[in-house]
């Protein structure tokens, strides 16, 4: 741990809230880093791997008879980047499917733990993801779980990490949804922890921006977040070099000197 006044840990106690124990191990990011960025330049493909993997693993602990494998030579590539990590494994018949470790990581886990390397690698003094605040106002008490927290300096950003599909159907209204209850999830974050200055995002695996048309895909979602001053960083941002540079905008007007 840290040991100066400028910690996550310290600047959270100053707000009245706390680092509980539960947070995510920076050593497990760093071994499933070639993984997460797999996953990010291949979202889509992901995507289809994925849900097959989840819909064997349910179908085998049914006990029923698994559905042929569909994949394409891509989708079993992918899986076997996937069992060489560990989070797929064959069963008898030779079908791919999870266990705990595997659904957690690939339900989302692989997006909080991409995020705190770019966060890392874009300069951040300390980054902790998958944390478990408590916190303490007047007489109430409570406890959130911020996807990621990281530091420059003496300010502090919050990213809320949302795994959800690729594809934006505007007449899907429980994805609309989710999306905009990602963006008060994270303003929230920002009013109950933040301090003028630091900046809150979601990072969103959805295709939010029409490359085609120059116009974002949901404008509503965009002037909201804007409203909130809550970063939005797409899909189309997931890429290694534009997760980094999105990740160092959050404090980009920092004073680079910065206790670190």
């Amino acid at each position: 741990m840290i040991m100066n006044s400028h910690s996550i840990d310290n600047l959270l106690k100053n707000r009245g809230a706390w680092l509980k124990t539960v947070s995510g191990n920076p050593q497990h990011a760093v071994e499933h880093a070639p993984l997460s960025r797999l996953i990010a330049e291949n979202y889509e493909l992901f995507e289809k791997v994925r849900d097959r993997i989840f819909k064997a693993t349910e179908e085998f602990m049914r006990h029923v008879e698994v559905t042929p494998d569909t994949l394409d030579a891509d989708g079993h590539r992918l899986v076997s980047e996937l069992q060489q990590h560990g989070m797929v494994l064959r069963e008898s018949h030779g079908h791919a499917i999870c266990e705990v470790k595997g659904r957690r990581y690939m339900s989302g886990g692989w997006l909080e733990e991409l995020a705190w390397l770019a966060a890392i690698e874009a300069g951040a003094h300390e980054a902790i993801y998958g944390q478990v605040l408590g916190w303490k106002v007047k007489t109430f008490t409570g406890e959130n779980e911020i996807d990621l927290i990281a530091r420059h300096g003496s300010r502090l950003s919050f990213v809320s990490c949302k795994a959800l599909r690729s594809e934006l159907d505007m007449s899907d209204r429980k994805h609309r949804n989710r999306l905009m209850d990602a963006v008060h999830e994270a303003d929230n974050l920002a009013d109950h922890f933040g301090r003028e200055g630091e900046r809150v995002a979601v990072l969103v695996t959805t295709d939010l921006f029409d490359e085609i048309k120059n116009v974002p895909r949901y404008n509503a979602l965009m002037g909201k977040a804007a409203v909130l001053e809550v970063e939005i960083i797409p899909l189309e941002h997931l890429s290694w070099e534009k997760l980094v540079s999105a990740m160092r905008g959050l404090w980009s007007d920092v004073n680079l000197e910065g206790v670190a």
